[in-house]
């Protein structure tokens, strides 16, 4: 798979630390034989009204609208909701709240009944893409230490520096020279070899000419 790929997938392993967190969620219906799902539960069934903490990769197998188990909107994300009413999320250090905030976030939209979550994510990352554009233009470790990206975040913060460096380098003329791309160089390949192949198709009249 692509590294630089961060959408997830079954060989993810972003993907598979962001499945693995536990989302807490108020039992709806009376499950029989569930009670170990709740530590302190005094039967061997699930009661209503009870609250268990259960993996995403368990949830998101779940349907949204499904009878068993309602999703709460966990705490981080109501946390970041009055920086966002306020503009003022670039002070928030997300990897303390979530190291995958943005991913973990984006799980959970479907099962938000209230649709906070998703407004959420979506406005905090509105209102930090430009300050990600200008620490990237700064030290680039000195500043992803000090404000703490998210895992997102993190990779789009190298992915501006790279582009930076590469951006000086061309504008002072000390990267490499402009080269033909390996798709040119191979289309070219061809091009000669069929020329080759055209001239000899030419010269074969020629030869059988002369030795009659």
């Amino acid at each position: 798979m692509n590294g630089m790929n961060y959408f997830p997938n079954y060989y993810s392993i972003e993907d598979i630390f962001v499945t693995q967190e536990k989302v807490e969620c108020r039992v709806n219906t009376k499950l029989q034989r569930m009670g170990f799902l709740d530590s302190g539960a005094e039967s061997d069934d699930l009661e209503p009204g009870k609250t268990v903490n259960l993996p995403l990769w368990y949830i998101k197998e779940l349907k949204v609208n499904n009878a068993y188990f309602t999703v709460a909107v966990p705490d981080i994300y109501r946390n970041v909701h009055k920086a966002v009413c306020e503009a003022e999320t670039t002070h928030i250090e997300l990897g303390r709240l979530h190291p995958y905030f943005y991913e973990f976030g984006r799980y959970l939209t479907p099962y938000d009944r209230n649709h906070v979550i998703g407004r959420i994510i979506f406005e905090t990352l509105r209102q930090r893409v430009r300050h990600l554009l200008d620490i990237s233009k700064s030290d680039g470790q000195a500043a992803k230490a000090e404000h703490r990206l998210d895992n997102i975040e993190a990779k789009l913060h190298e992915a501006g520096v790279r582009t930076n460096s590469q951006y000086i380098e061309w504008l002072q003329m000390t990267g490499n020279k402009i080269r033909t791309s390996e798709l040119v160089e191979e289309h070219q390949k061809k091009r000669r070899r069929a020329d080759r192949s055209d001239d000899e198709g030419d010269a074969l009249p020629n030869s059988k000419r002369a030795t009659l």
